[in-house]
C-alpha cells in the first residue's frame, strides 16, 4: 500500500497539469484497483472465524504466529510450528510440534465436536483434529490445543497446503539446502500408491518446489522417527529463511504476492497487516532459533505417538519466549574434540583455510572447510549444537553471533563474515 501512496503522489503532480476530468478518471481507476485488492484478500486469504481461542490479553512482547502444513486432502495437518518474534530481543523463534503429538481432547472439544459432525473423538494425533473436526474449525481445535500446551496465545494462523508449498518455493527461485546423509545415503523413497517419489543425493544443491516437497515429506529411515523428520523440516525452514531475508528477494516479491494470493489462506486480517510489519522489517534469519518440544516417542495400543513432557513444558517455553538464555550466553565449555566445520562467505580467497590453520594450531580439528552460499555476512555466525561449546570460540571470533542448531552434521559450523577483515 505504501508503494501506491507513492505512486499517487508522482501522479498528482502530473494530473495538476492536465484536465480535471483525467484526474477523477484516475482517481475511480485507483479505488477500484484498491477495492479489487481488498475484495480479492477478503476472498481469497482472509478465512477468519468469530470463534476466538483465547481469552488472554495481547502480549505487547511476543508476537506468535501458527503455520500449518495440510496433506493433499486438505485436512490432516502433517507440518505444525509455531514462529515467535519477540520484540524486545529481536530474536525469533520455531517451536516445532510433530504430528504424532498424543491428544486428550478435552470436554469442550468434545462438546462441539457432537455439535459440529454427530460424534466425538476422545484420544488422536494433533494432527488428525482437523481431519475429524474440519479444517475450517482449526482455531477450536487444533490451535486450542497447542495454546493449551504451551500455555501461550496464538495471534494468527497460516495453512498453506503441499501445493502452494511447492508454488511459493518455485516463487522465490528455489532454496539452496544441504540435504543429510541418511544410512550412508541421500533420501530415497518411492510410494506408487501415494504418487510420491523422493530421490535426493546428499549435499548442498538447490531444491525446487518438488523437490522442496520431498525433502520435508520423507519420513522412512530416520532412527529419531517423527523428530528425525521434523530436524529436516527445520534445516530447511532456516534455509528458506536465509533467501527469503536476502536482498535479491525484492525481485521476486511480485511473484510471491501473487502465489500467496492463490494458495495461502489464514485469520490475519487486513486491518491486522500493518501490525506485522515492524516484526518482518526487523526479522533477521541469524536471529532464528529452531526448537522442539519436549517429550519422546512410544507405542501405545499399536498406534506410534509423540508423548509430549508437560513437566519440563513451562520450563521449555519459558526459556523459548522470554528467551530466557543469560546463563547458558555466559557459560563456556572448552571441549578442543568438537568436529568443526568452516565455510567462508567472504570475497577473502583462502579465508577458511587460514581460519582452519588457526584453530589447529591451538589444538582443535576442523574437519571440513568450503565455501559458503550465503551473501556475505557482515559478522561472523557460529552455529552450534550446544551454545557453551560454541563460547569457547568467542576469543577467536569476538564480535560472532552464537546460534543454536541441532540439524547439523557437525558440532560446530563456522561461517565467516567481514568482520574477519
Amino acid at each position: 500500500m505504501s508503494e501506491k501512496k507513492k505512486l499517487k503522489k508522482k501522479q498528482k503532480k502530473a494530473l495538476g497539469r492536465i484536465f480535471f476530468r483525467v484526474m477523477v478518471i484516475t482517481f475511480i481507476i485507483a479505488a477500484l484497483v484498491i477495492g479489487g485488492l481488498i475484495f480479492a484478500y477478503n476472498h481469497f486469504l482472509y478465512k477468519g472465524n468469530p470463534f476466538n481461542g483465547s481469552n488472554k490479553e495481547p502480549d505487547p512482547i511476543n508476537k506468535t504466529l501458527a503455520v500449518f502444513g495440510v496433506d493433499e486432502d486438505g485436512y490432516r495437518t502433517d507440518v505444525i510450528f509455531v514462529l515467535n518474534y519477540n520484540s524486545e530481543t529481536g530474536k525469533s523463534k520455531v517451536i516445532s510440534i510433530p504430528r504424532d503429538t498424543k491428544v486428550e481432547w478435552s470436554q469442550e472439544q468434545q462438546e462441539r465436536m457432537e455439535e459440529y459432525k454427530g460424534y466425538s473423538v476422545n484420544v488422536s494425533k494433533i494432527n488428525e483434529m482437523t481431519s475429524y473436526a474440519g479444517i475450517e474449525h482449526i482455531r477450536e481445535f487444533t490451535i486450542d490445543e497447542i495454546e493449551n500446551m504451551l500455555g501461550i496465545q496464538i495471534d494468527n494462523y497460516v495453512i498453506i497446503t503441499i501445493d502452494a508449498f511447492k508454488q511459493i518455493v518455485d516463487a522465490i527461485g528455489g532454496v539452496e539446502v544441504d540435504v543429510p546423509v541418511l544410512d550412508g545415503n541421500g533420501l530415497h523413497y518411492d510410494d506408487n500408491y501415494a504418487d510420491l517419489h523422493i530421490h535426493l543425493d546428499p549435499g548442498p544443491q538447490l531444491l525446487d518446489g518438488e523437490a522442496a516437497e520431498g525433502l520435508v515429506r520423507f519420513r522412512k529411515g530416520y532412527a529419531e522417527g517423527d523428530v528425525g523428520r521434523i530436524k529436516t523440516q527445520q534445516l530447511f525452514l532456516e534455509a528458506f529463511a536465509k533467501k527469503v531475508t536476502s536482498p535479491g528477494i525484492i525481485t521476486k516479491v511480485p511473484n510471491i504476492i501473487n502465489t500467496i494470493f492463490k494458495t495461502v489462506t489464514t485469520d490475519i486480517k487486513l486491518s491486522d497487516i500493518p501490525s506485522y510489519l515492524p516484526y518482518l522489517k526487523s526479522m533477521d534469519s541469524s536471529n532464528l532459533s529452531f526448537n522442539i518440544i519436549p517429550g519422546e516417542g512410544a507405542y501405545e495400543g499399536g498406534k506410534s505417538y509423540y508423548f509430549p513432557d508437560m513437566e519440563a513444558m513451562p520450563g521449555f517455553v519459558e526459556g523459548v519466549f522470554n528467551d530466557d538464555e543469560t546463563s547458558t550466553e555466559s557459560k563456556v565449555i572448552e571441549d578442543k574434540s568438537v568436529s568443526i566445520e568452516i565455510l567462508n562467505a567472504t570475497a577473502i580467497r583462502g579465508a577458511a583455510a587460514a581460519a582452519q590453520e588457526n584453530l589447529e594450531a591451538v589444538g582443535y580439528t576442523v574437519n571440513i572447510i568450503g565455501n559458503s552460499t550465503l551473501e556475505e555476512p557482515s559478522t561472523t555466525v557460529i552455529y552450534a549444537k550446544e551454545v557453551e561449546k560454541a563460547n569457547q570460540f568467542k576469543k577467536y571470533y569476538p564480535n560472532a553471533i552464537i546460534k543454536q542448531n541441532q540439524n547439523m552434521n557437525y558440532d560446530i559450523q563456522i561461517i565467516l563474515g567481514n568482520d574477519i577483515q
